[in-house]
């Protein structure tokens, strides 16, 4: 549910004032500053003592606040390419618009607007100041900040959203609260370039101190459906009904069109099993715990047990590892969520048993960590109908059914009637779903993030002329570790969790650098990856031995079927999710099987004994084996055939002799494979000299990636970032 608190957007200079803000940061994309333009003891200065708060170390709540905007600042600073400082000119106020049930949060926008400067895309055409900038490579406006923006102080207090504050952590556990990171990263984006100069009321384009109406730049992607114009083609009196032309104002840039299919979709519980009631079933979303994802949750479904979920489950037996499925009614959606939570539910399906439909189920709680969705009535029935026979589901967003386009496919802008002053037009309309961030009314499951897959925010900017490279994004970089380690979508659970994990540094740019190395060597280190990516390098290592003339033992197009076979076949395995264990011993057993009988295998191996055999896999593997691990091999071969092979080429390949030989190459190895989705000696390289090179630093430094800088090496390189968009 999208919580009605609106957001503005203002185009007007403050006065400069002292800036505050850390020193550049050689590695960030963009420095971005806060500009504190508030007097003593108020807003910025506020010396009321505050306890630190969800990664946020300030002591009092002026300290949280400036926090706050740095640490928003920060995520975009990460994504965006700018030469110049990019200042924000910030300030707090007790008078902005207010009810007892509505609030405007805040309100930020461009200080000015530049056309026809050097290296301008478009003549006769707006940019924001920081755009302008941006683009010109210099300050166009020096000792002038490029952004304004004001939030409403009062807010929480009697008259003003009654209750209802902002909360100033930065780990995006706000609970019924405001998160005040993601109402700022919205607001700065308005500072960016998602505006139009043009005046909503009247159709009317901006115009400068020396006469002349010229659209802005994101009036170029701006186009009417029922006119069939772009806002450049328009008259004055056409842009006016074309901003209170309901769902028909649509965006035409490029980089959105080609983004938005892996960010909206339509969420959904689908059934996998039984094949009887296979299927997807239409749900209600929750305003509260992790919205669903493209890879989506998936796990057996278990009844809750009380029904309603609305004390302690008494089986937690039953619960662990599954999707619960809890009957509405008696207690509130927060306490049904949390009880299965508690009882180790990985996910949770609310059967409505009250009204025939489905809802959006609304309240707060920040230690929700499990997503939850809503069936109707009659489709509650079918899933109880089906609990003993097996019945496993995924909770997911569903990429094929896209929310708030139109019949093309192009995002929706919001164009209410009537206009919506400081709304209107400069947002998308809020049937995007995903929720987005740059939608007029903020939503309670925004994920600090401005790429995709999450959000559509750096498309557009990126549409409007920004340099902006998504891996920057925590959120996209985390998940493109699952796609490049993993070979699949992030589970929600293990997104959040990793996401989490660099969130966690609030504004310390140095604790955020080390931990993106860590958690991208996490992938790496994890046991899904090590018990199928690295198991796969290690049986063609023992099978097979280097390949003819190269220091490696597996070709990556080879690496990446057999890695996706071992880990999806019979069964798509996510460690931590229902039977994953028992699931991944029948995945190797099934790929080792089907190894050995490869012709490539047989040629080499047939024939041979137990101890010639498994002696040949040992020297293929360059290790020696302790008694005990050639013994266990030798056993597992036990009367030979295919069987025994396979049994006793994973028991090579599993040894620790075996694993702590090949360690460090794999490593390596892994560093092409995936970051850069290359061989070793593939363009630009054309030879193992970098292979030998890093391998070399890593054997030097014991396997310590980070004091040999190996992953900091590769995640920071120019070849990496340049597969994600525009060199930062």
């Amino acid at each position: 549910m999208k919580r009605n608190f609106i957001s503005k957007l203002i185009v007007f200079a403050f006065a400069f004032v002292l800036a505050l803000a850390a020193a550049a940061d050689t590695r960030a994309a963009a420095t971005i500053v806060i500009q504190n333009n508030d007097s003593a003891n108020a807003g910025f200065n506020d010396p009321t003592p505050a306890a630190p708060v969800g990664g946020n170390t300030g002591t009092t709540v002026g300290e949280q606040r400036l926090n706050a905007f740095q640490f928003a600042a920060n995520v975009w600073g990460a994504t965006i390419k700018s030469d110049t400082t990019i200042t924000i000119s910030a300030s707090w106020s007790s008078s902005m618009p207010c009810t007892a049930t509505t609030a405007t949060l805040g309100s930020a926008g461009a200080v000015g607007i530049f056309r026809d400067f050097p290296g301008a895309p478009v003549a006769g055409t707006w940019y924001s100041a920081a755009l302008a900038n941006a683009l010109r490579g210099a300050d166009l406006n020096p000792n002038q900040p490029e952004i304004s923006a004001q939030f409403n102080s009062n807010l929480g207090n009697t008259g003003c959203l009654d209750g209802t504050h902002f909360y100033l952590g930065l780990d995006n556990k706000h609970g019924a609260d405001v998160d005040l990171v993601s109402v700022l990263i919205h607001e700065f984006a308005h500072g960016l370039g998602f505006q139009t100069f043009t005046n909503s009321g009247t159709g009317a384009q901006a115009s400068g101190q020396s006469g002349g109406a010229f659209p802005s730049i994101y009036d170029r992607f701006l186009f009417d459906n029922t006119t069939g114009k772009n806002w450049t083609q328009m008259s004055n009196t056409e842009r006016q009904a074309s901003t209170i032309n309901t769902g028909n104002l649509v965006w035409t840039g490029t980089q959105t069109a080609a983004d938005l299919r892996g960010v909206l979709g339509t969420p959904r519980a689908r059934v996998n099993a039984p094949s009887t009631i296979a299927g997807s079933y239409a749900v209600g979303t929750a305003e509260f715990g992790p919205a669903v994802s493209p890879g989506g949750t998936t796990a057996n479904v278990a009844q809750a047990a009380p029904a309603d979920g609305c004390s302690a489950l008494t089986n937690t037996s039953a619960m662990s590892g599954r999707v619960a499925l809890i009957d509405r009614g008696g207690c509130t959606f927060v306490v049904k969520v949390k009880n299965a939570q508690n009882a180790g539910a990985v996910g949770v399906v609310i059967a409505n048993n009250v009204t025939p439909g489905v809802i959006q189920m609304g309240g707060g709680d920040s230690t929700i960590n499990i997503p939850s969705l809503m069936v109707s009535l009659t489709d509650g029935s079918t899933l109880k109908s089906q609990l003993t026979a097996g019945e496993n589901a995924t909770l997911l967003l569903d990429n094929s059914a896209l929310a708030g386009v139109d019949t093309q496919g192009r995002a929706l802008m919001y164009s209410p009637n009537p206009v919506s002053s400081g709304s209107s037009v400069s947002h998308w309309d809020t049937s995007l779903y995903a929720n987005q961030l740059m939608e007029p009314n903020i939503s309670g499951d925004l994920i600090h993030s401005v790429a995709v897959p999450a959000d559509l925010t750096g498309s557009q900017l990126h549409d409007v002329g920004w340099a902006f490279n998504p891996v920057g994004d925590v959120n996209f970089f985390v998940r493109q570790h699952y796609l490049d380690f993993l070979n699949r979508e992030p589970d929600t659970n293990g997104l959040a969790f990793w996401r989490d994990n660099v969130f966690g540094c609030g504004t310390d740019k140095a604790c955020v650098e080390a931990k993106r190395i860590n958690v991208s060597a996490a992938f790496f280190l994890s046991i899904e990856f090590q018990q199928t990516g690295n198991l796969v390098y290690k049986m063609h290592k023992a099978g097979f031995g280097n390949l003819a003339g190269k220091p490696v033992a597996v070709r990556r197009a080879d690496f990446i079927a057999d890695t996706r076979t071992i880990g999806s076949t019979p069964a798509q395995v996510i460690v931590g999710q229902t039977n994953w264990d028992s699931q991944l011993e029948t995945n190797k057993q099934a790929f080792a099987l089907a190894f050995v009988q490869r012709v490539a295998f047989q040629s080499a191996h047939s024939g041979q004994a137990a101890g010639a055999y498994v002696d040949s896999l040992f020297t293929n593997a360059g290790a020696t084996p302790t008694g005990a691990e050639r013994q266990a091999a030798i056993n597992a071969f036990g009367a030979g055939g295919t069987s025994g092979q396979a049994a006793a080429l994973r028991s090579v390949a599993e040894s620790s002799s075996v694993s702590s030989k090949t360690f460090n190459e794999a490593f390596v190895l892994m560093q092409y494979f995936g970051y850069l989705q290359r061989d070793p000696d593939a363009a630009p390289d054309a030879d193992f000299v970098g292979y030998n090179f890093w391998l070399g630093k890593l054997n030097q430094f014991n396997g310590n990636y980070i004091t040999a800088e190996m992953v900091k090496a590769f995640i920071t390189s120019t070849e990496y970032m340049d597969r994600f968009g525009s060199r930062l």
